[in-house]
């Protein structure tokens, strides 16, 4: 158990299972000594990714570290009760990227390198360049008709004459993802002149040059628009329900609680007693949330099988190839063009025939393939698992991970400035979070839509309960840091991130429709 306030963390994942499942499965005290979630956030490699460059780790995400423990936690308390027993390494999963990439802190640059946070007139703003196009709009989203060589330069010194709001809302407008920093994530004790930008203070020194071993932005997706949106509309004659026609699940509500990262909807009767072992997972998600939560309900005993387009694969191939096969090492894999009828055919069949499919595209996208919840039947105890940027209500803003931890109000905090956390930290803690509400849909016997959005995920764990000892000292040792707690009497070193193992991929002769 770690030490937040652990009755009030532990109270908030009560709340979270119960909203999909009427389980005591959490009632019962988890007995294990209590750790001080700073030191572990310092043991986990992600306090190494968060603050400035030039300075110490940032300590104070230390609480959403805890809640994410305890998560994992009931992750496991639950897989062993419906399949194989998970026991995630939580650091492991937010830092493993950065180990295998080698990346460092960048402070108001992510890590990756295509991120930047901008102080704009009334707070900061997140903006993420990743994509050629990104590029390209910056300068439609200032006004202008071109800018300089330097595009960040043109956005830094621009961003003082707008809200940081209105800046994110025009890079939106042009689908480049950007969200203003939340008023209620400032930390309550700063005073908002060291917090807050006034027409008085200097220019911003934010470095334009990208970090060590970074030279392109590793969060950079040459196709990470998910190659569904790319569809023709497609000539299905199905008739179409509204999604908001399903009914909510009976005792839950569309917001279950102001922390919890997810939305229910009832789309099947469910299935008494239905297990993940044997369960087909269908993951037609990529990146990194989706992977990761099919990754997990694997490890739980699941058959997944992923479903990529012949024409525009995962962008994470595009990368380090270990990233790629440590999320689905294992898992069954099937290529389909989804532009031609038979593809389509072969998809609605597959998910037609799922226990549980993943998607992380647009509504829109799923609807031309006349696959979108509302369009059809689904089997009983079917799941149906939604991951979007800003969920289903918000379908035309996109996001990232770094610039949808900022949008949850998820970031660190150096001298009364916001600094990125971990490594596009929100993907992560929406891939975990994915999981563990799949496995609770499946313990209250499915049936379920869960909408889940990378924003209301960094949100949740942004308003984790705070630790109540402190404060924390964060000191250097040599070419080390070492935070020192004052109720244990103990000290641990901030650890680099960790490099996962590397799995092979289970795989399966691809079907290429012609």
């Amino acid at each position: 158990m770690i030490a937040t306030n652990a009755s009030a963390t532990a109270a908030v994942l009560r709340d979270w299972v119960r909203s999909l499942c009427p389980s005591d499965v959490l009632s019962r005290p988890v007995e294990t000594q209590p750790e001080c979630a700073a030191l572990a956030w310092a043991a986990s490699g992600a306090m190494d990714l968060t603050g400035r460059p030039d300075g110490a780790p940032a300590v104070s995400p230390a609480a959403a570290y805890g809640l994410l423990v305890e998560t994992t936690e009931a992750l496991a308390r639950i897989t062993a009760q419906i399949g194989s027993e998970v026991r995630a390494d939580p650091g492991l999963l937010l830092v493993g990227r950065a180990g295998l990439l080698n990346l460092r802190r960048g402070g108001r640059q992510t890590a990756g390198g295509a991120g930047r946070l901008l102080r704009t007139s009334d707070g900061w703003c997140a903006i993420t360049l990743s994509r050629q196009d990104d590029i390209d709009s910056v300068p439609a989203i200032l006004g202008m008709d071109s800018v300089a060589d330097d595009p960040w330069e043109a956005l830094t010194t621009a961003a003082r004459a707008w809200t940081a709001t209105d800046l994110a809302d025009r890079a939106q407008l042009l689908g480049v993802p950007a969200a203003a920093l939340p008023s209620a994530a400032y930390p309550a004790d700063s005073l908002l002149a060291d917090a807050r930008p006034a027409d008085a203070r200097p220019a911003d020194a934010l470095s334009a040059t990208a970090p060590p071993d970074a030279a392109m932005p590793v969060d950079a997706d040459p196709a990470a628009a998910h190659p569904f949106d790319a569809l023709p509309v497609d000539a299905h004659p199905a008739t179409r329900v509204p999604d908001d026609a399903a009914h909510r699940v009976a005792g839950s509500s569309a917001t279950p609680g102001p922390q919890c990262p997810w939305q229910t909807s009832r789309i099947a009767q469910p299935v008494v007693g239905a297990r993940l072992d044997g369960l087909v997972v269908v993951d037609l998600s990529s990146m990194w949330a989706g992977p990761l939560c099919a990754h997990l309900l694997g490890r739980a005993g699941a058959r997944v099988i992923k479903v990529e387009s012949t024409r525009r694969p995962d962008g994470a191939r595009r990368g380090d190839p270990r990233f790629f096969d440590w999320l689905h090492g294992g898992h069954e894999q099937i290529a389909v063009d989804f532009h031609t009828p038979a593809g389509r055919e072969t998809l609605r069949e597959l998910v037609s025939t799922a226990d549980v499919v993943i998607e992380a595209s647009r509504p829109r996208a799923m609807a031309q393939l006349g696959l979108a919840p509302g369009d059809r039947m689904h089997r009983d105890g079917q799941v149906w698992l939604s991951l979007t940027g800003y969920g289903r209500a918000e379908p035309m803003r996109v996001a990232f991970g770094d610039d949808a931890a900022v949008a949850g109000g998820l970031v660190g905090w150096d001298a009364g400035e916001p600094v990125f956390c971990g490594d596009a930290i929100a993907d992560p803690l929406t891939g975990i979070c994915a999981a563990l509400a799949v496995c609770c849909a499946v313990l209250g016997g499915g049936g379920q839509l869960i909408d889940l959005s990378m924003r209301a995920t960094a949100a949740a764990f942004a308003s984790a309960p705070a630790l109540t000892h402190g404060p924390h000292r964060v000191r250097a040792d040599g070419a080390d840091w070492v935070v020192e707690c004052p109720r244990h009497g103990r000290s641990q070193r901030v650890l680099r991130p960790r490099v996962p193992q590397r799995s092979g991929m289970k795989r399966v002769v691809p079907h290429v429709d012609s």
